[in-house]
């Protein structure tokens, strides 16, 4: 060997022992998260997706992360969301209630076209990730929220997340980076919810279509960049190889956006691949349970924002390490057809990390070597934009019914996704009679009541309800969706109005949070802090910048000369931030 191979060989080696070095202390950093008898979690929800994953036997996707995912993890057939939209159903994934009894059934009621508002929900209700936290869980989440008691890219309340992304108009916000390398998690085992976005509706805009408005114009420059940094790793989608489905119109322009959607799933699968492989590098995998799927159906016409299959149906893999694997979850590279709703995932991740189970929680918990198995699945749905869809559904794997209290059409005109081509075309073929027979319901008023053989009729076109050979079955369901509605106190019921104007101040205002007192005790010299406002939650912070949630009185730190203090219920403006002076 020459000297320069020598010195390259000397020189590889050089690099090797850096890495490792480098590789071995950033493991080392995590130990507490790793041995930890209690899972991190880390749960990645995706947007407006149906099961378009190659290991859902679409021939299309090319998802290897995910596909390689199933076969680390168990894939399940049967996953139904609370709505078939992302504000409503991220407000009962959020609280574990369906948001029909939390006052969020409406989709953004900061949209509401009769003034915005901010829904509150009943003073008692936590965010899970909130009980996670007060737990001694380190909580994070990226940029998407859309809880309805904030803004969408805002949480709403300082005390769910200890930390949460700066802006939703960074494109490495958008990435799905290892953000618990850059926090200090003072040995806690850590919650982590992300939420790729580049799978939206937005992401089927085309920034050459001269009729978008501006605001989607430039929602269309920002994914086309974010896909830009994936684009050595996609491949583009042929349009000519896309299903058109059976209720869409197969046109050029209707196959060209099919095909942008399985690009931009390409770019969510990277993401998803590379929070693992960060995961795997931080020796972190063995004791973290790592979940993803999506809020709700396609982004398409007759998916989002309807109450079909189509909509609440979505994918879910599911990683769960050995140590914490109930028993009838099966062996890795399984494929489980068991019912679940979204319910059922907040009871299921509180339960695992030892948290107690609140009362007012209905879902099953699935980390139990035996849990109950599940009869139905539940979704309702009411206001979006302009249309008026309140809903009720209520089905299992072989029927679905559902009670519609409006007749409003689903094809109702909906600003937002008339922009697209899918619905471009539909609206030129009803409108020229050229509309396939089974699509023409789309556009007519609902009935009162509709009933499917999912067995028979999968795309759910042909409303058996009045047809005698099901009767006993049309029984059977709507007892139990009238049951399900006595859960509690419906807002699908109110109008909304009138819930507006019950939430805000006499003055039409969003109310304020009390702020809290606080109190240090003479004998103990404990902290005491309190609260009017019912159920608040109530932060502490020593420097101002960092809170931790007040749950029992904390004796002070030598030298902390003064507290910070501030509150907030869910829906309100938090309190004024109070300082208090410790005494001596």
């Amino acid at each position: 060997m020459d000297s320069l191979e020598l010195n390259k060989s000397a020189f590889a080696l050089a690099a090797f022992s850096v890495t490792s070095a480098s590789l071995m202390a950033q493991t080392s950093k995590f130990e507490a998260q790793q041995k930890s008898d209690r899972p991190n979690i880390v749960l990645v929800i995706a947007e407006d997706l149906s099961p378009r994953w190659g290991c859902y036997g679409d021939k299309v996707a090319r998802t290897p992360n995910l596909d390689a995912l199933a076969s680390e993890g168990v894939r399940f057939t049967n996953v139904h969301t609370m709505c078939g939209v992302s504000g409503p159903s991220r407000s009962g994934l959020i609280t574990g209630i369906f948001q029909n009894f939390t006052n969020m059934p409406n989709m953004r009621s900061c949209q509401f076209p009769g003034g915005g508002y901010f829904a509150v929900p009943q003073p008692d209700v936590k965010a899970y990730p909130e009980l996670l936290r007060r737990s001694g869980y380190f909580t994070y989440c990226d940029v998407k929220f859309d809880y309805q008691f904030a803004l969408p890219t805002a949480p709403g309340a300082f005390s769910i997340f200890n930390e949460t992304e700066k802006g939703y108009g960074n494109l490495q916000s958008h990435t799905l980076s290892p953000r618990w390398r850059e926090y200090d998690l003072k040995g806690r085992p850590f919650y982590f919810n992300y939420n790729p976005q580049i799978t939206h509706e937005s992401g089927l805009f085309f920034t050459d279509d001269n009729s978008l408005p501006e605001g989607m114009k430039k929602s269309a420059m920002n994914w086309d960049k974010l896909r830009e940094m994936y684009k050595d790793r996609i491949v583009p989608t042929n349009p000519k190889k896309v299903s058109t489905e059976p209720f869409f119109i197969d046109t050029k322009a209707t196959r060209k956006e099919i095909a942008r959607h399985y690009d931009n799933i390409q770019v969510m699968d990277c993401q998803v691949g590379d929070l693992i492989k960060n995961l795997k590098e931080d020796g972190l995998w063995d004791n973290t349970i790592f979940i993803v799927t999506t809020d709700h159906g396609d982004c398409l016409p007759r998916s989002k924002r309807d109450l079909y299959n189509s909509s609440t149906l979505v994918p879910m893999i599911v990683h769960v390490p050995d140590k914490y694997r109930p028993a009838w979850l099966g062996a890795n590279g399984t494929v489980n057809n068991r019912l679940i709703s979204f319910e059922d995932i907040p009871t299921t991740l509180l339960s695992i990390a030892g948290v107690k189970r609140p009362t007012h929680l209905y879902g099953i918990d699935l980390s139990q070597d035996k849990p109950a198995e599940r009869k139905f699945v539940y979704a309702n749905r009411a206001r979006q934009a302009n249309a008026m869809w309140h809903s009720f559904s209520v089905q299992n794997t072989k029927y679905q019914y559902i009670r519609n209290l409006t007749d409003d059409p689903n094809g109702t005109s909906i600003a937002y996704r008339n922009v697209l081509a899918t619905v471009k075309d539909l609206n030129r073929a009803h409108e020229t009679g050229k509309l396939p027979k089974k699509m023409m319901n789309w556009y007519e008023k609902r009935p009162v009541e509709e009933f499917y053989d999912l067995t028979k009729d999968p795309n759910e076109f042909n409303n058996v309800i009045n047809d005698p050979a099901y009767e006993e079955e049309i029984v059977r369901f709507r007892k139990a969706l009238d049951e399900f509605r006595d859960r509690g106190n419906d807002a699908t019921l109110i109008p909304e109005a009138r819930l507006r104007a019950s939430i805000l101040d006499a003055n039409g205002k969003q109310r304020v949070t009390e702020q809290p007192v606080v109190t240090q005790d003479e004998v103990n010299h404990m902290v005491y802090i309190t609260n009017l406002t019912d159920y608040a939650s109530i932060g502490y912070s020593f420097d101002g910048k960092n809170w931790d949630i007040y749950t029992k009185a904390f004796a002070v730190p030598a030298g902390v000369k003064r507290i910070f203090v501030k509150a907030v219920r869910y829906g309100w403006k938090e309190s004024g931030t109070l300082t208090f002076e410790v005494k001596n």
